[in-house]
């Protein structure tokens, strides 16, 4: 799937993002059981490498995602 995205939107998705994977750090810390920590962690990773794909889109304007 191929996603378009105007600079704006582009850089208004990664803020979302940032947020989201700072309060996921927050709700991983607190988590008390093992394997609700461990689908965070994996909703962590798989949101921090979308983040990061966004970013190097962000900073070269084109934004495909």
């Amino acid at each position: 799937m191929l996603l378009e995205l105007t600079a704006v939107e582009a850089r208004e998705l990664k803020e979302v993002l940032d947020s989201t994977l700072r309060k996921l750090l927050d709700e991983i810390a607190h988590a008390d059981h093992r394997a609700y920590r461990e689908m965070l962690q994996a909703r962590y990773s798989q949101l921090e490498q979308l983040t990061h794909r966004l970013g190097s889109s962000v900073e070269s304007e084109q934004i495909y995602a």
